[in-house]
């Protein structure tokens, strides 16, 4: 019975990639559940994601004109398809444990970073690391004014015995839109973090959430059956885990 299960799961998600098209990639089918009031549509449902909310997408969403694939050199599940017109840059340091990568269009206008994994000594904030990646973006694009803050979340959670905290922000800034979480946790005497940006022009931010951002997280996240993979079996889902390729962390007992 399981087998017949599986077989059709995979039918259905091959149904699915069979049905997208140019005009049509993975439609919403539904307005986001308004965990932020100031967004609406795909910017909101793209927001409720980052919160572990699925997506109410009508099917899988692909990338329609791949240009490439990128795969990390030591973490082969750090890989997918990206589209046309993007370079993607490996993000690797043996001294912090960090691998990821930093996906950028070739007119620099529009960035997908994701990192996994990455370990500090000692406690150290989401709010002190997101405010870090927040500044990383107003680098590369050259800004040095005040963002319009929309939507903004902090929420400290403990994990049996372990604490951890998630923070996001959705900033608005110069003709700019972004999106950046991270979610961090304290254990064994270090800080494990997980990182995500993604930014692009406001006029075209839920055109690069449709083609490139969701079709990747997919990739990344989302197994066959529409559900959050748990790649290191450890009871936390990808989304939600610092590393998703410990089982230690941040269940440090495995279990």
């Amino acid at each position: 019975m399981k087998t017949i299960q599986t077989l059709i799961a995979i039918f259905i998600f091959l149904f699915c990639l069979g049905c997208s098209s140019d005009s049509d990639n993975g439609q919403l089918n539904a307005e986001p559940q308004g965990l932020c009031s100031n967004v609406s549509g795909i910017t909101g449902v793209y927001w409720e994601f980052a919160h572990s909310i699925p997506a109410p997408l009508a099917q899988v969403p692909v990338i329609k004109n791949p240009g490439g694939q990128f795969i990390h050199s030591l973490q082969p599940l750090i890989g997918f398809t990206y589209p046309t017109g993007f370079t993607a840059f490996e993000v690797t340091d043996a001294q912090t444990a960090t691998l990821g990568v930093n996906l950028v269009r070739d007119d620099n206008m529009v960035v997908f970073r994701w990192v996994p994994n990455t370990q500090v000594a000692g406690q150290v904030s989401a709010t002190s690391i997101i405010a870090n990646e927040i500044n990383g973006v107003f680098a590369h694009y050259g800004f040095s004014g005040t963002p319009e803050v929309l939507c903004t979340t902090t929420a400290n959670n403990t994990f049996e015995g372990i604490s951890s905290q998630f923070t996001a922000r959705l900033l608005r800034f110069d003709g700019i839109t972004a999106q950046i979480w991270v979610r961090s946790t304290y254990a064994a005497g270090g800080t494990f973090s997980a990182i995500s940006v993604t930014t692009a022009p406001t006029n075209e931010y839920e055109t690069q959430v449709m083609d490139t951002f969701f079709p990747i997280n997919y990739q990344l996240f989302v197994g066959r059956d529409g559900t959050f993979v748990d790649n290191d079996n450890d009871g936390v889902p990808a989304n939600e885990d610092p590393d998703d390729n410990d089982p230690n962390v941040p269940n440090n007992t495995g279990g």
